[in-house]
């Protein structure tokens, strides 16, 4: 009996529902939901019904499902192995061929996730995540760059300075060799 009304509830509240939901205990507020349900076929007070694009309509003709299942308008489930069995009044077969509740398991998300929030007044939880860098450290990076580039041409012109100032001796030669050559691993 208990679930006969709430499948007379549900088909009610199929059609279209409007409620109203406190969302603070002095002001009410006036919502409307509408419910969507998942494409497949229920069973209600002996008579099949058809659950397409979320319109519900008779089931008139044997339906086939997804994993190859048949549903036929008598309520009769033939399974791809033979397998025969009568849907119960108050149960749902999804397009999967799952045996499901209608009141519970043939709501779409967006419909559960309406409910909720007209029930509860959540409305989900938001994350945000800030920049990796701060835009003060990213200014201050970009001056640090800047100066480094400076530095380097600093250093280079000094280098050509140096060279055209004094001779280059042999031995100057061979130090100029090896600061070089450890200045290759260094540099990326």
């Amino acid at each position: 009996m208990l679930r006969l009304t709430t499948l007379c509830f549900l088909a009610a509240f199929c059609i279209h529902t409007t409620a109203s939901a406190q969302t603070q205990p002095a002001a009410t507020s006036q919502q409307t939901v509408r419910i969507s349900l998942k494409d497949g076929a229920f069973r209600r007070k002996g008579v099949m019904m058809r659950i397409q694009g979320g319109k519900i309509s008779r089931l008139s003709s044997s339906l086939k499902l997804n994993n190859g299942t048949t549903v036929h308008p008598d309520g009769q489930i033939v399974t791809t192995s033979g397998t025969r069995q009568q849907l119960p009044n108050g149960r749902a077969i999804n397009m999967q061929g799952e045996i499901v509740g209608l009141s519970d398991d043939m709501l779409t998300a967006a419909t559960i996730q309406q409910l909720d929030q007209m029930v509860t007044g959540y409305t989900g939880t938001v994350i945000s995540l800030p920049n990796a860098v701060p835009a003060e450290a990213a200014t201050a990076l970009q001056r640090l760059e800047r100066k480094a580039a400076l530095l380097q041409q600093l250093t280079d012109r000094l280098a050509q300075r140096t060279a055209q100032a004094v001779p280059a001796s042999p031995e100057a030669a061979r130090l100029d060799a090896q600061l070089n050559a450890l200045e290759t691993p260094i540099k990326p």
